[in-house]
């Protein structure tokens, strides 16, 4: 009954959000509107400051060490959303975890198209490095287009020879860009939150003028994954974007990239967000995850879909 209830609200508010589209500074207002009251668990507290002149939320708990790190990325479709729209989700995985979430306000397109993100994403990273933090002590995780950026920057990372992060928390993430996305191919009655056509609008936003070719080019799914670092992989089996993830464990698995995946079957995007028990468990599995890589305890991540 809970779970209808929230799959009933969760689609409510999608239609409001997004309807009419493209609007999107109409569509960021109803957004914030929406989040306006999110709140972090009681004993963490919330601030605002910057990484590498990008504006982030910092969720600090009680007797957070001052050498580790979560850098997050929030999600939806990389033209809304903020940091406070996903603080019941960052709130809880610091607390979880006991360690400060410094979630990334980066720029959004389409004023803003890749790779300005991306740019956002590795300054906000490489101040945490230039803080002293070291890099096996930073966990980077994101959500939707969040998580695409987390891979965005570790293959960017890879590629130029910088330290890589302990570990990648990837939450429901965008593999594919390009038209053989299943998410745009597939049965969306069961998703509240996205449609194959919104999915298309974001895509336009973000890539716009990228032709097919340069999509592929740029989707986690058909760029070499080797070298980097473990990946948790959490998907949704009502959401568009499942296929994908599935597609991408048996890729990482084919690869010999270190991932574990975790399906989380009747629930929807990014459910980790909600007042519900699976999102608890889900979040505290994440939190799990991510905490044995950067605390030390370096187990169960293995190349399986």
């Amino acid at each position: 009954m809970l779970i209808s209830l929230w799959r009933f609200l969760s689609r409510l508010t999608g239609t409001w959000w997004f309807a009419p589209a493209p609007d999107w500074p109409q569509v960021r207002r109803r957004v914030v509107t929406t989040v306006r009251f999110s709140r972090a668990p009681r004993g963490v507290t919330v601030a605002n400051a910057s990484l590498g002149g990008v504006p982030v939320e910092t969720l600090t708990p009680i007797g957070a060490p001052a050498d580790a790190a979560v850098l997050y990325l929030h999600g939806s479709g990389f033209v809304i959303g903020a940091p406070e729209m996903v603080r019941p989700l960052t709130g809880a995985l610091a607390a979880a975890m006991r360690t400060t979430v410094y979630a990334v306000d980066y720029r959004l397109a389409p004023e803003h198209p890749h790779p300005a993100a991306v740019d956002d994403t590795l300054a906000a990273y490489r101040a945490l490095l230039d803080r002293g933090i070291p890099a096996e002590r930073i966990a980077v995780a994101g959500d939707s287009a969040g998580g695409t950026l987390a891979l965005d920057l570790a293959l960017l990372l890879r590629d130029r020879g910088l330290p890589a992060p302990a570990v990648l928390g990837l939450i429901c993430p965008v593999l594919d860009l390009s038209s053989d996305s299943e998410a745009l191919h597939c049965d969306p009655s069961r998703e509240p939150l996205l449609t194959p056509e919104l999915m298309m609008m974001f895509m336009d936003a973000y890539l716009p003028g990228r032709s097919e070719e340069q999509r592929r080019a740029l989707s986690p799914l058909y760029r070499d994954i080797t070298g980097l670092p473990p990946m948790l992989l959490h998907s949704a089996g009502d959401d568009l974007l499942a296929g994908d993830a599935r597609r991408f464990a048996a890729y990482a698995a084919k690869s010999g990239a270190p991932l574990r995946h975790h399906e989380y079957r009747g629930l929807w995007h990014v459910f980790h967000a909600l007042p519900i028990p699976q999102a608890r468990e889900a979040v505290a599995d994440l939190a799990q995850g991510l905490s044995d890589r950067v605390y030390g305890h370096r187990t169960g991540y293995r190349a399986t879909p």
